[in-house]
């Protein structure tokens, strides 16, 4: 599959930063997780059970964005408020670690844009924006954590065996040193891929994957390479998602309120220049007419262009039946490309679904469509997305 105390002594506090791309640039707000007699006073805190409204909120003063038009993500997690209707999440459900990065996607309303564009909530507010000039990358000899487990096996990308440099033995057991397990991560984060897998091949792949927590530990990641993995981890995420456009001019990552909209309308821009602007979710260039449905631009696809790649991908032999080589989880529209292996899936949203004929576990999370080599009836190409 292809495709993050005792509260009366000690009040804990997140260090978070929100990730809003805008004109290749990032927009970062600071949250700290830390003692509260210890925070910045030029910084934002909020506490580590806070619910998702209230990071919402915080976004808001700082962006002026309003809380209904942002949906937040964490890696390949997007931050919800409810849990099977029992009860509202808080940030510390998410295992969001330390000076955790995350992405916010604007929610586009759909246009012609009609409201007074003069009022003050339309202001954009003084962010902190971080340019890549501005950034100071000094490469440093990296050391690793005392809790990591070290081996004296040899880097298996490298093959270094000296003694005296670190090197981490993964939950696989294979070895390997901080700064090579860095570059591998950048170079598999540069592919488009959503998950880190051992690269091991001796005498076989290993294939087995790790999890970025660990990562994070055995690679000693800097601050600023944490936010670079964990901010392409989420652009990836999204790249694949059904359903997620980018605004061509501010690039911010959108998704629509109303799925049938094709004329939508960028908060982002709007707020930036005070007057609507406007483009087409198909082709992804600026609104041209007054209809809602033709936006007058030439060759425009009219569709969604991962439908076009849902449609028109190869198929290939899973369990004996002629299948698309993609499909679309049926629950979330992550776009998942089968690899090898059998017909049961699990996608990142973590539901499971037949690749054949697309059902969904039931609620145990048992398949309805028998065992995992077993035939069953193949679904045709999806042009809908639930």
């Amino acid at each position: 599959m292809k495709s993050y105390n005792d509260k009366r002594e000690t009040q804990m506090f997140y260090f978070l930063k929100i990730i809003i791309p805008l004109s290749n640039s990032e927009t970062r707000l600071l949250l700290y997780k830390d003692n509260l007699h210890s925070c910045r006073k030029t910084n934002t805190s909020i506490e580590e059970d806070a619910c998702l409204a209230e990071l919402k909120s915080l976004i808001h003063e700082k962006t002026s964005i309003s809380s209904e038009d942002m949906r937040v993500f964490y890696l390949s997690k997007e931050l919800t408020n409810i849990e099977g209707n029992e009860r509202e999440l808080r940030l510390s459900d998410y295992n969001i670690p330390n000076e955790g990065n995350l992405v916010v996607v604007l929610r586009l309303q759909p246009g012609p844009y009609k409201t007074d564009l003069t009022r003050e909530s339309w202001s954009v507010k003084d962010m902190d924006v971080v340019t890549p000039e501005k950034l100071e990358i000094i490469p440093l000899k990296k050391l690793l954590d005392p809790d990591v487990e070290l081996s004296s096996e040899p880097d298996m990308i490298t093959f270094e065996d000296d003694p005296d440099v670190q090197r981490a033995r993964m939950p696989c057991g294979h070895a390997i040193g901080a700064e090579s397990l860095t570059e591998y991560c950048r170079s598999v984060l540069s592919s488009g891929k959503l998950e880190f897998r051992c690269p091991h091949m001796n005498p076989k792949p290993c294939d087995e994957l790790w999890e970025f927590s660990f990562i994070k530990a055995c690679a000693a990641l800097t601050t600023e390479e944490q936010r670079e993995f964990e901010t392409k981890l989420s652009i990836n995420y999204l790249s694949n998602f059904i359903g997620m456009q980018q605004c061509s001019n501010c690039q911010s990552y959108c998704a629509r309120i109303n799925e049938k909209t094709v004329r939508t309308l960028c908060p982002i821009c709007t707020m930036k220049s005070n007057s609507a602007v406007e483009f087409c979710w198909s082709c992804r260039r600026t609104w041209q007419t007054t209809k809602t449905t033709d936006c007058g631009n030439l060759n425009c696809p009219s569709e969604d262009p991962k439908k076009k790649i849902l449609r028109e991908c190869n198929e290939k032999d899973i369990s004996g039946v002629k299948c698309p080589s993609i499909r679309a989880c049926p629950k979330c529209g992550l776009m998942i490309e089968h690899t090898d292996g059998c017909k049961q899936m699990q996608c990142t949203c973590t539901q499971k679904f037949c690749f054949l004929c697309l059902q969904m576990a039931n609620n145990q999370g048992s398949y309805v469509c028998g065992t995992n080599y077993n035939k069953c009836e193949r679904a045709p190409a999806q042009v809908e997305i639930a």
